[in-house]
């Protein structure tokens, strides 16, 4: 069969580090990987473009001929990878085509602000669809790295590779260290003063009806306008805060689990059990413990 090759896009701004890191674990195998710099460089087909991560903001657009580059391996049956910011590539040339992606969990807001459209899941550190895998984190590139070699080399040979460079090849869950980063540069002085006060307040039982007042809004006008400025609704934002603040208290104190739960707002502790899980992917006394052995170790 003929060699199969893959290709690093080396855009404007893409880590150097994650670069010659792909090429290193690529270089493994025998996928024959190519660090390019501009679509002249593309040269004839790939099998796999990767999109590195980034340690800044990149803007696609102001470089047409690498988007019109990717897009013509997209369209000629290419793997297209990205990491972290690597995503922006994604979707300024639409190769989404509205199916899920993901990217570091700080990077999302921007994102989504950018690319309206984009569907972007952050709880999943990696989604794979059949011509398109998506990463989340910085380091995430090892991850995208052993994604390739599996499909285009086989999983015996990701195996190999795994243990030659001594890293664990399983997938990883970006939940537990994500950040409620709320949108206050909105402009909307009313929903600013909902948001104030709902940080002031999220120990006690909570209603619509009395942020409205507060606010000096109805309450319909109050859950139109606070959707429109923060891109969640009541409910979602106040559970996403009091999350938050859960993980704050259990990676800084020795409070019990139900201390944590009644300061933030959970007089049933099952129920906190329940949605802690479900948004950071492990129970309460799991993160704790994730969260001091990092600290123990480092």
């Amino acid at each position: 069969m003929p060699s199969k090759t893959t290709t690093i896009l080396a855009y404007p701004g893409a880590l150097q580090s994650a670069v010659f890191g792909l090429q290193d674990f690529l270089s493994h195998t025998d996928l024959n990987p190519k660090i390019v710099t501009n679509s002249a460089e593309f040269g004839s087909k790939s099998n796999a473009i990767l999109l590195p991560p980034a340690a800044q903001s990149v803007v696609p657009q102001t470089h047409p001929d690498l988007l019109n580059g990717l897009k013509a391996a997209a369209e000629s049956g290419a793997l297209i990878c990205s990491a972290c910011v690597g995503v922006t590539w994604i979707a300024a040339a639409g190769l989404d085509a509205g199916r899920a992606v993901t990217t570091h969990w700080g990077v999302a807001p921007q994102l989504r602000k950018d690319w309206p459209q984009l569907h972007v899941d952050t709880d999943q550190l990696v989604i794979e669809h059949q011509n398109l895998v998506t990463a989340g984190g910085m380091m995430a590139w090892v991850d995208l790295a052993l994604i390739v070699i599996e499909r285009l080399a086989g999983h015996e040979v990701m195996l190999n590779t795994a243990r030659h460079f001594v890293v664990e090849p399983v997938r990883r869950d970006q939940r537990r260290f994500q950040r409620f980063r709320p949108i206050l540069d909105h402009g909307d002085a009313q929903v600013l003063r909902t948001q104030t006060h709902l940080e002031r307040v999220l120990d006690q039982r909570i209603s619509v009806s009395n942020l409205a007042q507060n606010a000096g809004l109805s309450e319909r006008s109050l859950q139109r306008r606070f959707g429109a400025a923060t891109g969640l609704n009541l409910t979602r934002y106040l559970q996403n805060l009091r999350m938050e603040r859960a993980k704050s208290l259990l990676a800084d104190s020795r409070i019990p689990v139900a201390e944590v739960a009644a300061r933030s707002g959970y007089s049933d502790l099952p129920a906190f059990h329940r949605v802690f899980s479900r948004i950071t992917g492990m129970t309460p006394a799991g993160f704790r413990k994730s969260v001091w052995s990092q600290h123990t170790t480092s």
